[in-house]
């Protein structure tokens, strides 16, 4: 690519980025009248982070300070991290304006107040029917006193940019609470079992991840998404697994879930259609050969766990499982 080529590139990105993150004009004319109330209400200069504040900020998260992840909840640096975020221009959709407006409706990291939780909505930039739907929902708390502390910009967040920082905010909580009952599953085995777990998940979170971005079309959902409903998926077998509710199949059935996968993904392959939304034929080879690893990783953890239950009833049940995901594109 010739220099000036590369030139025009980086500019049409830099416009594409700059483009997504642009403020959108509220055209709701009372969620308008309420802005305009409230153009003037700036925070105390003191809740700003100092010079010497703002350098060590300078590669901080507001996000993760204010809902403590890594460490302590700390919403007083969160405050800090979001006003020094917004004065080194970061791209953040849920940091800067977003998080300020958060602290000063919560009154977490900040005395409460609403009139400048109001200006930080009417300026962080959103779809408009969001934008004035966070609006006309903080001059509600603000005139009914409200006095709790879980408002959220999440709370309106039907575009798809914030609707994706969304979901994957909530899967960071749910990670949590779901990494919990992994580990309490894995408190009852053996030390070698403990260790085939390990080694089945780490082949695992590379099947999800593949599979989200290559086996799923995409057009009316987010990788975020897809990989949280497999791993909620894989959660809810093994407590079903747990409490001996085992697969059991007969030779035949074997033998018929066997074909009838290797047929789907054949027809994938081979079919009249070739791309199904964001899946093509060439993705969908990528999931495949990926989920034949992830496979034997599951059976060779399963069968250190579950020993009564044979190599061909995991297989089996494996490709029943698969075939599901296949038929999307099959039917």
């Amino acid at each position: 690519m010739s220099a000036s080529n590369f030139f025009l590139l980086a500019i049409f990105i830099l416009a594409a980025v700059t483009s997504a993150f642009a403020q959108t004009e509220i055209s709701d004319p009372g969620a308008r009248q309420i802005c305009a109330s409230v153009k003037d209400a700036d925070p105390p200069a003191s809740d700003r982070p100092s010079a010497v504040e703002e350098k060590a900020l300078a590669n901080c998260s507001s996000l993760d300070a204010y809902y403590g992840f890594g460490g302590p909840a700390d919403p007083l640096k969160a405050r800090k991290c979001a006003f020094a975020e917004l004065d080194r221009g970061a791209i953040v959709v849920l940091g800067g304006n977003a998080l300020l407006m958060m602290v000063y409706a919560n009154g977490k990291g900040a005395p409460r107040n609403f009139d400048v939780a109001l200006k930080f909505a009417c300026t962080m930039g959103d779809a408009p029917g969001d934008a004035a739907g966070r609006v006309h929902q903080l001059d509600r708390l603000r005139k009914m006193n409200w006095a709790g502390d879980n408002f959220s910009v999440c709370d309106h967040s039907s575009g798809r940019e914030l609707y994706e920082q969304c979901a994957i905010l909530s899967e960071r909580f749910d990670k949590i609470e779901r990494d919990q009952k992994f580990n309490q599953l894995a408190a009852q085995w053996t030390p070698r079992q403990q260790k085939a777990f390990r080694a089945f998940m780490q082949e695992a979170d590379r099947f999800f991840k593949i599979q989200a971005s290559n086996g799923i079309n995409l057009e009316g959902t987010f990788e975020v998404q897809e990989e949280a409903f497999q791993r909620n998926n894989l959660l809810s077998s093994l407590q079903q697994f747990e409490r001996g509710e085992l697969p059991r199949f007969s030779a035949a059935e074997f033998q018929k879930a066997e074909a009838e996968e290797r047929a789907a993904y054949a027809q994938t392959q081979n079919g009249p259609v070739a791309r199904w939304g964001t899946v093509t034929r060439g993705s969908l080879k990528v999931s495949e050969d990926e989920w034949r690893r992830y496979a034997k990783a599951w059976t060779d953890f399963a069968r250190q766990r579950y020993p009564n239950v044979s190599a061909q009833d995991w297989k089996t049940w494996l490709d029943q499982d698969r075939l599901v995901a296949l038929n999307r594109f099959t039917h």
